[in-house]
């Protein structure tokens, strides 16, 4: 951040970040409303098939408890592992896709809001259209919507000084309707 309030962030792009971004923005999604019925629902249902396995192992009938069990497992690991597994197959996709990713993106954050500059492409996000802010140990994520978000991580800021700076600066330039929601530990 320059005394003039704007800065400028190069980096490259990483599949494991992009991954954890994509993780994020899913576990938030599977938060609330539907989706987190739906989320609930699924668990229950492997609930009650553990129950059906365990009690049909108990009641004698180990051939429909070896047949149920392993399925169970299978597909509560798998549900387990969804933001996970989702974050890195999206990010796979995007590497293999998206011909930006193969050159430095850059950023800029001035007092007319945020910049995404990459090879082929410019976006410029305004402030006021801001949905959110959020910090997270590892980047800023500048929300466009409820469900997605540029990140800057914070690897590309010069040091830990200017992360804070980067927060304080953020949150002034934020409309009082847009939140800043961070630093947020363990995610």
């Amino acid at each position: 951040m320059t005394a003039t309030g704007t800065g400028t962030y190069t980096f490259e792009w990483r599949t494991a970040e992009h991954a954890h971004v994509t993780s994020l923005l899913l576990r938030e999604q599977f938060g609330s409303g539907f989706r987190r019925l739906l989320k609930w629902g699924v668990i229950g249902v492997l609930f009650l098939g553990m129950i059906v396995a365990g009690a049909s192992a108990l009641a004698g009938d180990i051939s429909g408890a070896v047949q149920l069990g392993p399925l169970v497992v299978l597909v509560g690991a798998v549900v387990m592992s969804f933001y996970r597994l989702t974050g890195w197959i999206r990010a796979w996709q995007v590497r293999r896709h998206d011909p930006n990713v193969a050159h430095p993106i850059t950023h800029t954050l001035d007092e007319s809001g945020f910049h995404v500059s990459t090879r082929t492409a410019d976006v410029d996000l305004k402030w006021t259209g801001m949905h959110k802010v959020r910090e997270t140990p590892d980047m800023f994520m500048f929300y466009y919507s409820q469900r997605f978000a540029y990140y800057l991580p914070k690897r590309a800021l010069d040091s830990g000084d200017e992360a804070d700076r980067l927060r304080t600066w953020i949150r002034e330039q934020l409309p009082p309707a847009v939140r800043y929601e961070g630093p947020i530990a363990g995610l």
